[in-house]
């Protein structure tokens, strides 16, 4: 019996001191925080606009996307994409549309939809980074899952569609936050072209387009005035819908 307690101790202090020795290391990650705040100069793809006046809506999570995450030897990261996102959407959104005007979440009333044609939602589905450390190469890289949904004047949903952006920057050219903010700032950059030069051709939004006005020619196949990143295999960007 005694013997039995004492093992029963040495096996309490043995698995205590290893969860003290985690918690330690965990707080010792979390205290060494890379913090990134995403900014740069991103312009936005040159297209035929749609010949519609759209609502969009920035959900508050949308407005302050930040992506933290603590990597085994590597410390913690926080990156805020949040307010240079934003920028670009809605930079993005008057370069597309014909007209654009900020709206509250949906549904909208029919007052409110007056003079609007329908409803634009994008949303951050994922993001990702990946360090030389982690990945073994030689640059760091940075992806984007968007989540664009349009809605017609009535509220009725026209479809859904994810599209990732991809990013990469050189590892010997900056030090790491900045590698990783470049990598970031090329991921909005390239999503953001995949969504106007995608959009347009998609069968849902051809069909609503000639709801609108059966005269209407929409332009299909606009080529953007920006250069889309180079994308590895198993992000292609393709809306799913």
């Amino acid at each position: 019996m005694y013997t039995e307690s004492l093992e029963l101790g040495l096996r309490f202090q043995i698995l205590l001191r290893q969860s003290l020795l985690v918690l330690a290391m965990t707080l010792f990650l979390q205290s060494c925080t890379t913090s990134v705040v995403v900014q740069g100069t991103i312009p936005t793809p040159l297209v035929s606009k749609i010949p519609a006046r759209m609502g969009v809506y920035y959900s508050d999570e949308f407005k302050h996307f930040k992506y933290e995450e603590v990597i085994r030897d590597s410390g913690g990261w926080s990156i805020d994409l949040g307010q240079q996102n934003l920028s670009f959407f809605q930079n993005l959104a008057k370069s597309v549309f014909q007209g654009v005007e900020e709206v509250h979440e949906p549904p909208l009333t029919p007052e409110e939809m007056q003079g609007l044609d329908g409803v634009l939602v994008p949303s951050i589905e994922k993001y990702g980074f990946l360090t030389p450390s982690i990945s073994g190469l030689k640059f760091y890289s940075a992806s984007i899952e968007y989540r664009v949904s349009m809605y017609d004047s009535v509220g009725t949903k026209i479809g859904d569609w994810n599209i990732v952006g991809y990013g990469k920057s050189e590892g010997g050219m900056f030090s790491s936050d900045d590698a990783v903010n470049e990598a970031t700032v090329l991921a909005i950059r390239d999503g953001g072209a995949r969504i106007a030069i995608e959009l347009i051709d998609q069968p849902a939004v051809q069909a609503w387009l000639q709801s609108l006005d059966g005269s209407i020619e929409s332009p299909v196949g606009t080529p953007a005035a920006v250069e889309a990143v180079e994308t590895p295999e198993g992000l292609d960007g393709v809306p799913d819908a």
